[in-house]
């Protein structure tokens, strides 16, 4: 960089001095101009005034001129071409140094890679180094442990046969010995074998009791559980029982309110019923009949004839479809109510003879319905008429 920088003033110094003379020749060579055509005017102006004065020195200076000032556009080209070769030969000679330095920075670089690869190198064979002679130091250790091993054992094994031979010699005498007490050891075995079965029976039984515990002690959990479940039971009936209780009271409080009522209906209508005998009120036993076939006295639930008395509401409750006819709705069905008449006139004694619903004409007169339409007529016929 420092190169390149100076390969730069140096261009920058060079083209400022080539400016200068150039700047400097040009001035010269303007200032030649105007003096030769300050002095051609001078010439001209003294050729005006004197034409036939002419110095042959003027004449030779201009010539000179002429040719100085084609030296010097000549020797100006030549700068110029020379100045552009300079720069060219620098701007080359400067990316050769550049490349250079590239290189060298390059080379550099690898050189400081193998030289730390080299240390790395160095310091990973000290360390193998130092292991090797740590390695050799435990061996060396290990190598005087095992010669002392190798005494001890020597001594070891003189030892171990005297041991050898001394044990031998109680091997003997253990073996008369056990010949003595081979009886003692059939019998102790046959003894051994007794107390053996002994224990198997010993353990049975226990294994026994405790599958008998573990048996008394699930049942005691069922027992338990079924004791929990049959109190949950008691308590889940005791509260279905209170529950059913609370209804009952319930209930009966509807049941004497109901009965206060049908009472008190009743009252009244045994007051009404005295009060129609004082009045001389006639009672009246409701009637029906289907398409004028068969008159049928309506009755109460409990097979009384259904009777009521001038002002009391009566109530007709709609006939019921038969099983076999399931086809017939209600909209088949009319229904016609005949009201008895008011006053002395104790109204009709035949359903033939009932006006119809509306105050229309009598049944008999009026169009005949449908086959398949049924006509229900109710009326009422006085208690004392027969």
């Amino acid at each position: 960089m420092s190169l390149r920088a100076k390969s730069h003033t140096d261009l920058q110094t060079a083209g400022r001095s080539s400016l200068d003379d150039r700047l400097s020749f040009s001035m010269s060579s303007s200032n030649f101009n105007r003096g030769s055509r300050f002095g051609n005017g001078t010439g001209e102006e003294v050729k005006g005034h004197s034409r036939s004065i002419r110095r042959p020195e003027c004449e030779d200076l201009r010539k000179e001129n002429k040719f100085l000032s084609n030296e010097i556009h000549m020797e100006r080209i030549m700068m110029r071409t020379e100045s552009e070769l300079t720069m060219r030969n620098l701007r080359n000679l400067n990316q050769e140094l550049q490349a250079q330095l590239k290189q060298k920075l390059y080379l550099s670089q690898q050189r400081v890679a193998l030289c730390s690869r080299a240390a790395d190198e160095a310091e990973g064979s000290r360390c193998e180094a130092e292991k090797m002679r740590n390695l050799a130091e435990l061996l060396r250790k290990e190598h005087t442990g095992l010669q002392l091993s190798a005494a001890l054992t020597e001594k070891s094994y003189f030892e171990s046969q005297l041991k050898l031979d001394r044990v031998s010699g109680e091997k003997q005498v253990l073996l008369q010995e056990n010949r003595s007490t081979q009886g003692e050891r059939d019998e102790l075995r046959h003894k051994l074998r007794n107390v053996t079965e002994e224990n198997v029976q010993i353990k049975q039984r226990e294994m026994d009791s405790r599958r008998r515990a573990v048996a008394s002690e699930e049942e005691g959990k069922k027992a338990n559980q079924a004791q929990r479940e049959a109190e949950a039971e008691r308590r889940l009936a005791e509260k279905e029982r209170q529950e059913r209780a609370s209804e009952c009271l319930r209930w009966r409080e509807k049941h004497q309110e109901i009965n206060e009522r049908f009472r008190a209906e009743e009252n009244l209508k045994a007051l009404r019923q005295n009060k129609s005998c004082q009045a001389n009120i006639k009672s009246y036993f409701l009637c029906m009949t289907e398409s004028n076939q068969r008159v049928k006295i309506l009755r109460n639930q409990d097979g009384a004839p259904r009777n009521f008395t001038e002002g009391d509401p009566v109530f007709i409750p709609t006939p019921e479809c038969s099983p076999e006819e399931p086809e017939r709705s209600s909209s088949r069905t009319l229904l016609r109510v005949s009201a008895p008449l008011t006053g002395r006139d104790h109204g009709p004694g035949h359903f033939d003879e009932l006006p119809a619903f509306g105050g229309a004409e009598r049944p008999d007169s009026a169009p005949h319905p449908r086959r398949s339409r049924k006509v229900v007529d109710y009326f009422w016929i006085p208690t004392d008429q027969e």
